[in-house]
């Protein structure tokens, strides 16, 4: 994913605070775009607890392709590239975050189908 398409997909979305794009197998950053600049080091926590959520799924006989969690502070939202499984766009959003929006709009971007549309 390029860095383009990565800040209009986060753009397209105000729900979405923080979009990480990261390779899942060396647990390394390789895109960021936030409302507020981000340490280094919450990058990369976000990085590895994506590939420890996917790692775990994939004990499963149909692993996920997505995982979203809500909390009260937030929520976050794992998605799997289908084209690179070992790459995955990671998501922060403020806790009222419409869910089905995010999750559409993250696979058509995984897809190529556009960044943000639906």
């Amino acid at each position: 994913m390029t860095p383009q398409a990565l800040k209009e997909f986060r753009a397209g979305l105000p729900d979405c605070e923080l979009a990480v794009y990261a390779d899942l197998g060396s647990r390394t950053v390789l895109g960021a775009d936030g409302a507020l600049r981000y340490p280094q080091e919450y990058l990369d926590a976000l990085c590895l607890g994506a590939a420890m959520l996917f790692e775990t799924a994939v004990a499963a006989d149909d692993p996920a392709d997505h995982v979203f969690v809500l909390g009260p502070t937030g929520s976050r939202g794992f998605f799997r590239n289908p084209d690179a499984p070992n790459e995955a766009l990671c998501c922060i959003c403020r806790p009222d975050a419409d869910a089905a929006r995010l999750i559409r709009a993250a696979h058509a971007v995984l897809r190529g189908e556009g960044a943000g549309d639906e």
